[in-house]
């Protein structure tokens, strides 16, 4: 079973808020793109998992461990009575080549080596294992969820390190089996490993203001052409309508990650959002929304939910004044 649930990246969450209120860079349309293909690799096997059934094991996804003052992301971790394998994901399209231990991706060098990460990353969890003065196995592959992608390589060994979109059910389907299970010791395992969890560390990107168009914009099609009514703003290109609460769920959700180390006062918020919403509605919102810290007659904000998707999830926000969303054509 899963853990938890597998949420977009920091780094995606700001580049995608950011590319809705100003013109990407070069570089940040890259790192945007190789970033969103990552996480479509994870949701990719996350579905295939899903498909193939894991009643029987502890899944944790995308965390961050701190193993001996040191802090390690893991893309995907099971967990079973046997010990804790590794799944590094990477979501690579077309040829890979390995000679020599370098790594060539249609035609072009990889830097970072995939093997080095798996083998960093099993190490780590050797450690917490070791310190936890307990005895599992540790084991991990490199999981290519991608069906237009190929490996090629000269050491027959790396084989044994890999799983490509061809045998990943069943790989999968190995943890149904009978002897797999998630008993005593992998509770055990789940403990330590829940013990070990930490935010992630180093997201460390902000958005520069002077760069940022301020407003609401149209959650269906992007536009910063609204028309306010009381309880809705309705968008003048494409006609979908959402309620206040939605918009301000929404900028509450780019403000935390365009700004992420600072605080969310009430007028920051109204600043972001260029006063498109009356102040007693934003601090309505906001009470309901954010936890509220107070220092002297100072007041700061922090979102109580991950992101907006989040937030919709587990709010009312629709329980009085539903959105009207448009199937675009």
């Amino acid at each position: 079973m899963f853990i938890n649930e597998r949420t977009k990246p920091h780094e995606l969450l700001f580049y995608e808020a950011l590319a809705v209120r100003t013109s990407l860079t070069k570089k940040e349309e890259r790192d945007l793109s190789n970033i969103r293909k990552g996480f479509a690799g994870e949701k990719l096997y996350d579905e295939i998992f899903d498909e193939t059934g894991h009643g029987n094991i502890i899944i944790y996804r995308d965390v961050f461990l701190n193993i001996d003052n040191s802090i390690t992301q893991f893309d995907s971790l099971i967990v079973s009575d046997k010990g804790i394998i590794a799944n590094e994901i990477k979501n690579f399209t077309g040829n890979c080549t390995v000679r020599s231990g370098n790594w060539m991706l249609n035609n072009f060098p990889i830097t970072k080596d995939a093997f080095s990460q798996l083998n960093r990353s099993v190490g780590k969890l050797m450690d917490m294992r070791n310190l936890a003065q307990s005895d599992f196995n540790v084991s991990g592959k490199i999981i290519f969820p991608s069906d237009t992608f190929t490996f090629n390589t000269d050491d027959q060994t790396n084989w044994n390190k890999i799983i490509l979109r061809s045998g990943l059910r069943d790989y999968f389907y190995q943890f149904n089996q009978a002897g797999i299970s998630s008993g005593n010791k992998a509770q055990f395992i789940s403990r330590i490993i829940s013990s070990c969890i930490v935010d992630n560390p180093y997201f460390n990107l902000e958005a520069d203001k002077i760069r940022l168009k301020f407003g609401l914009y149209c959650g269906q099609c992007g536009s910063f052409n609204l028309n306010r009514k009381r309880f809705h703003l309705s968008c003048n290109k494409c006609g979908c309508t959402e309620c206040n609460e939605t918009h301000l769920l929404r900028a509450m959700s780019d403000y935390k990650f365009l700004f992420y180390n600072q605080p969310m006062s009430r007028n920051s918020l109204l600043e972001f959002i260029d006063n498109e919403i009356p102040v007693h509605t934003v601090s309505r919102f906001l009470n309901k929304h954010c936890y509220q810290h107070k220092k002297g007659n100072i007041s700061h904000y922090t979102y109580k939910y991950f992101d907006f998707d989040d937030a919709v999830k587990k709010s009312d926000v629709y329980l009085r004044y539903k959105d009207k969303i448009l199937v675009l054509g």
